[in-house]
């Protein structure tokens, strides 16, 4: 018998405050579950200007909502990270802006973050390793 305790119960604190994931040995990225306060809270802020039209029952501009989307994942999802560089090649400080143009320019990027962070199992109890790198910062 299948125990759903075991295969969704996760961490809340790793998933609140983000797990490293290194993805070589001077890159890695500190991303937060998708259900975290951080995230809802900052998707409820950006949000709020569309509320009454949605409850007119309006549809917010595609833009939009993938501007609100990508800002999701700048802003919240992605915790921390180190060794990334932007499209001129820089290294640069984690930023909500920095992380922001980066996912607008690399769409598969933005879809690894929402996946991992979307992964019951990549934020249980006495999960040291994932197949991508170590859960400690590097």
């Amino acid at each position: 018998m299948t125990d759903l305790f075991e295969l969704f119960a996760g961490n809340k604190v790793l998933e609140d405050e983000g797990k490293w994931i290194e993805l070589d040995e001077t890159t890695a990225i500190k991303i937060r579950a998708f259900g975290s306060q951080a995230v809802i809270d900052l998707r409820d802020k950006l949000m709020t200007p569309y509320q009454a039209l949605q409850r007119a029952g309006g549809k917010i501009p595609d833009d939009k909502n993938e501007e609100i989307g990508l800002k999701v994942i700048a802003g919240a999802i992605i915790a921390d990270w180190k060794g990334i560089k932007n499209a001129a090649g820089e290294l640069v400080s984690y930023s909500a802006d920095e992380a922001f143009a980066i996912l607008k320019a690399l769409p598969k990027f933005a879809s690894f973050c929402i996946q991992f962070s979307t992964e019951a199992q990549n934020y249980k109890d006495g999960l040291a390793e994932d197949s991508l790198g170590n859960s400690s910062a590097p």
